[in-house]
């Protein structure tokens, strides 16, 4: 039992399709990625993340004790040869992420996904539990690795997500459209 990325082309992107956070200021932008947690790997938008306000870190959520963010940072071009949202992700040491606050109602669209592969296989039976979610749900909750992560039952702890469409991201590829039921 393991968790498993939804296989995707480059990284993470997200799109805020309808959420409160940029409209009443409920964001945070003065944390710096944690050197621990990012040692290795980068912040990707869509990831749900934990805010320490107190050390000033953005980390991964490995409880629910802190509160848990949209990772939403505005894309940087790295290479005039390479643009795209896919191939932008924040690397410690470089810019400082911007997160938003989660409120009930919320929506934005994602490909930062993950699952359980004792649950589902692979990507293609992934796939198929999502044809049937306008009779069958599925929730999406934080993970210690920041990808959402998509299941049959509803998170114990932090916010309850649920996938509300199988669609695409601007540039064509694969993404899930969640609205916020608890934050």
């Amino acid at each position: 039992m393991s968790l498993k990325r939804y296989t995707i082309d480059g990284y993470g992107q997200v799109e805020l399709n309808n959420v409160a956070f940029r409209r009443d200021g409920r964001i945070e932008a003065q944390c710096k990625l944690d050197a621990t947690d990012f040692a290795s790997v980068p912040a990707e938008n869509g990831m749900l993340l934990a805010v320490d306000d107190l050390q000033r870190v953005v980390k991964f959520a490995t409880d629910a004790s802190l509160p848990i963010a949209l990772h939403y940072s505005a894309e940087h071009m790295y290479n005039q040869f390479t643009p795209g949202l896919k191939n932008f992700a924040l690397e410690k040491g470089t810019f400082l992420p911007r997160l938003g606050y989660l409120s009930v109602g919320d929506k934005f669209t994602t490909n930062t996904i993950c699952y359980e592969s004792s649950t589902y296989a692979d990507d293609d039976a992934l796939d198929t539990a999502l044809a049937a979610i306008g009779t069958t749900p599925l929730y999406g909750g934080f993970t210690a690795n920041g990808a959402i992560q998509v299941t049959a039952t509803k998170p114990a702890s932090g916010p309850v997500l649920k996938v509300t469409k199988v669609t695409t991201m601007p540039d064509g590829q694969f993404g899930l459209k969640f609205q916020v039921l608890s934050a």
